[in-house]
Formats: structure tokens, sequence, C-alpha cells
């Protein structure tokens, strides 16, 4: 149950026109693109909230990196994608992850947490998804999160999502099909 200062892909999907043609070039290549303007409007949105810092505090610090990490999320998601081969089916269901976090009013996205949830979100959708995994070890290694810290966050994100990774299809098409739109519009 989502409280009202937090938003989520549905918000943004509503303030969107999507009566547009696809470009199949976008479709196939800019995944990532797409997953990064939509967090990164997401934040900026929740920057704008008047509660702003409260409801960073509130957060798990466990999620909350001391400065904003200079790499982007376009480019951290490059970085993670380039290192683990993983699908865009993976890349669609971590992204599914996060705004079940934000619905249960478990997660405040901003940019002080953003990587990490984004890593933790796609390593399980790997996990859950994907045939060929690495360990955790390399997960960390390509995050640059700690071992020990990489285990507590997705022991963490396991719990607030209680263990129930399952995507209905239905639920994945809508995803699917406005990542796709979302990058054709925001280029």
């Amino acid at each position: 149950m989502k409280d009202d200062n937090s938003t989520t892909y549905s918000d943004i999907n509503s303030e969107n026109d999507t009566n547009f043609q696809l470009n199949p070039k976008i479709k196939d290549n800019n995944i990532e693109l797409s997953i990064s303007l939509l967090l990164t409007k997401i934040i900026e949105k929740n920057k704008t909230n008047p509660n702003y810092k409260k409801l960073i505090k509130r957060q798990n610090k466990l999620f909350l990196s001391k400065k904003i990490p200079k790499i982007s999320i376009l480019e951290y998601l490059y970085r993670i994608t380039k290192y683990t081969y993983i699908e865009k089916s993976t890349l669609i269901s971590s992204l599914i992850y996060i705004d079940r976090l934000i619905n249960e009013n478990v997660l405040f996205l901003t940019y002080y947490n953003v990587h990490k949830i984004l890593i933790i979100c796609i390593l399980l959708s790997i996990k859950y998804n994907e045939d060929d995994i690495f360990g955790n070890d390399y997960y960390s290694e390509i995050s640059g999160i700690p071992l020990k810290e990489l285990n507590k966050l997705e022991y963490e994100v396991f719990k607030y999502l209680k263990f129930n990774f399952y995507i209905k299809p239905e639920e994945f098409i809508i995803y699917e099909e406005y990542l796709d739109n979302y990058c054709y519009k925001n280029i």
C-alpha cells in the first residue's frame, strides 16, 4: 500500500499520453536508457515533495549511500548489462520489483539509494529469471558494493517483497510497452 508521498511508475505513466508510434530501434536497443530516464524522473519528482528530507530519514539506512554516487544511473545500468549479459526481460522485471517496493511504502527513491536498489532488484531478477548466474561475489565486484553489504541488501529486499518474485504476463507486458514508449517520447 503506497502512501501519497512516494512516486511510482504508475504516477509517471498517468502523466503521459501514449498515443504514438514506436520506434523499433529504441524498442530493441535502449532499455537501459528508458529505465534510467524513468528512475531519474521519479527521483526528481520525489525531490519536490515537501517531506523529502523526512522521507529519506525514515529509509532503511542500509540502502542509503553517504554521498551520491559519481556514476550516473545510465552508466551504472550499462556497466551491469555489459558484465552480466542479462536479458531485456530481466531489466524489466527489476523495474517491477522497484515499483513494488515503492508501492509497499518501503522505498522512497532518491539519488542516495537508487544504485543500491537497482543492483539488488536486478540481482534478484537474474536469480529468478536467468539460467546462467554468477555468485554474489561477482555482482559485488560489478556493483562496487562490498559482498557482505550486498548480501544484507539482498536479504532485506527478499523480506520487503515477501519472497514474491512472480510477475503476471499481463503486468510484464504493461511495463515493457511503457518502457518502449517512454524512451521514444523522452529522447
